[in-house]
This record gives C-alpha cells, sequence and structure tokens, in this order.
C-alpha cells in the first residue's frame, strides 16, 4: 500500500464529531481511487483492515448515523467483490460463516443497529436503577 493511501486513511480518525456523516462519501471516494488495495490481501497491514479498525472505533451512535452513506459507499463493489471483503472481515476477526450469509440478512442493517441501541440503553438504564440481576 502506497504512503499517499496509508495517509489518507489517517484522516477519518481526526474529522471528531464530523466523521460519521463524511465517511460514506470519503470512503466512495477512496473506493474509486484504491478499489484493488481494499480488495486485496497483505494481511493485518491492509487497507482493509485499516479501514475495519476505523469503523470500529466509532461508537454505536456514530455507526448509526454513518451506515446509510457506509452501505452506498460498499455498493461500489460489485456483488463478488463485496462478498470477498465481508469474507476477509469474518476471517480478521476469527469468526466463522461466508461473506455471502453476512451480505444477505433478512432484517434491514439500520433496524438491527437501533434495535442494538435500544437493548444497550435499557440495559444501562437498568444498571443505573440497580434493577438487573447479577451474572
Amino acid at each position: 500500500m502506497g504512503v499517499a493511501v496509508r495517509e489518507a486513511v489517517r484522516l477519518p480518525r481526526g474529522w471528531g464529531q464530523h466523521a460519521p456523516r463524511s465517511l460514506g462519501d470519503w470512503l466512495g471516494g477512496l473506493f474509486a481511487l484504491a478499489r484493488e488495495e481494499v480488495t486485496a490481501d497483505s494481511g493485518d497491514g491492509s487497507l482493509l483492515a485499516v479501514l475495519d479498525s476505523v469503523l470500529a472505533e466509532l461508537t454505536d451512535a456514530e455507526f448509526l448515523i454513518a451506515l446509510p452513506a457506509l452501505r452506498q459507499a460498499f455498493a461500489w463493489f460489485p456483488p463478488r467483490e463485496r462478498e470477498r471483503i465481508a469474507r476477509r472481515l469474518i476471517e480478521r476477526r476469527g469468526l466463522r460463516g461466508s461473506g455471502r450469509g453476512l451480505l444477505r440478512t433478512t432484517a434491514d442493517p439500520l433496524h438491527l443497529a437501533a434495535a442494538r441501541a435500544l437493548e444497550e440503553n435499557v440495559t444501562a438504564l437498568l444498571d443505573r436503577h440497580g434493577l438487573r440481576s447479577a451474572r
């Protein structure tokens, strides 16, 4: 991966509160310029690994804000390449499953993310009032 691409990938980390709203547009431009670097398999130093770590740093609320634009940015890739990217992300995280299965959920990802955020809010409220049982 070239030095310019490495430097470009570091930019979102400094965007502060604007990152969730701008990240999808930024990724769309990056994908147009560095498509091969995203789909190339070069281990933990790959562009995909760096992007995964950038996205993992988003809070759940930030991810919900960024999700529509992220979906649009990744739609830039043809289905076969999206499946390859999904498979590499599954492998990178040490999980089992298929890239195709990850991409073909039966529920809207926005609803899944909102449900997760709601569950976390309820858990925090229960903890705050001492209403959750110890495990």
